[in-house]
């Protein structure tokens, strides 16, 4: 199947957008650790804001990223949004709720749910398209992006796609060492249009579920469902010198990987 990816958004610690996560996916620019600052989504009113959980904050800020290097209108696009554990932090205080047999708050409650992040975005930009949430554990980045190439084919509409990871508490930390948060967006078309980046021709293939992670990456982001997709970006920088920057593969479950391949659409110049 072939897409196109016409905007990205990113965030994680040092890297503050995408014009920084070029430099870093480019070679231009050493990766350097730096406290990822907080964000505070533009779409949602103080209240929600206020409301609304880091992880649905983190979602749809690098969302925001995205939206604003297209001119398609977020009403116009479906939605995929994908995360090894979207809710850690509030799934672990509703735990230690529920062990001292105290009243769970609601707001907590709406806050735990897997599809928190796309609720939230839905709302604040009236977006009333298809908005699916998913779950395939370390597979997620994978599993979320083939989910959302097939509805931009299907439906033949854009679709934006957001991966994301938030830190998780002790002792949920122990099963699932998820340390920094990290989030990327895209904005998927089914056709080519003048702020297409690039194309991707997306295949499938046999796999062991392992695959080496950029040199450039700090280990600790290894539990990261959602730091698969740097390598994804990093097809997006054309550069002739190194062919192998053309093609990905990310592991989609212990027996396949979801493989990507940058096709030519005449893409911008980055």
């Amino acid at each position: 199947m072939r897409i196109f990816v016409e905007a990205v958004g990113v965030l994680a610690p040092g890297i503050k957008d995408w014009d920084n996560a070029k430099l870093v996916l480019g070679g231009e620019q050493p990766y350097l650790a730096a406290p990822l600052a907080l964000v505070a989504p533009a779409c949602l009113p103080p209240a929600e804001r206020r409301r609304s959980s880091p992880t649905v904050r983190l979602a749809i800020a690098a969302a925001e990223q995205a939206l604003s290097q297209t001119a398609l209108a977020p009403q116009d696009m479906a939605m995929v949004f994908s995360s090894y554990e979207a809710a850690g932090v509030i799934t672990h205080q509703l735990c230690e709720v529920l062990a001292g047999s105290r009243e769970v708050s609601p707001t907590q409650f709406h806050n735990s749910v897997h599809n928190a992040p796309s609720g939230y975005y839905s709302i604040a930009m009236n977006a009333k398209l298809a908005a699916s949430s998913v779950c395939r554990g370390k597979w997620s980045f994978s599993a979320g992006l083939l989910n959302a190439a097939a509805q931009v084919l299907a439906d033949t509409i854009p679709v934006l796609y957001v991966c994301y990871d938030s830190p998780m508490p002790p002792p949920l930390s122990d099963v699932m060492p998820v340390l920094d948060a990290t989030a990327i967006a895209l904005v998927l078309t089914p056709a080519a249009t003048t702020q297409t980046l690039a194309g991707w021709e997306i295949t499938l293939s046999s796999g062991d579920g392992e695959v080496p992670w950029p040199a450039w990456m700090p280990p600790i982001w290894h539990a990261n469902a959602s730091a698969r997709g740097f390598a994804a970006l990093a097809t997006l920088l054309a550069n002739p010198a190194d062919p192998a920057c053309d093609s990905a593969a990310l592991p989609l479950s212990p027996e396949l990987n979801l493989q990507l391949r940058r096709c030519p659409c005449q893409p911008q110049v980055l």
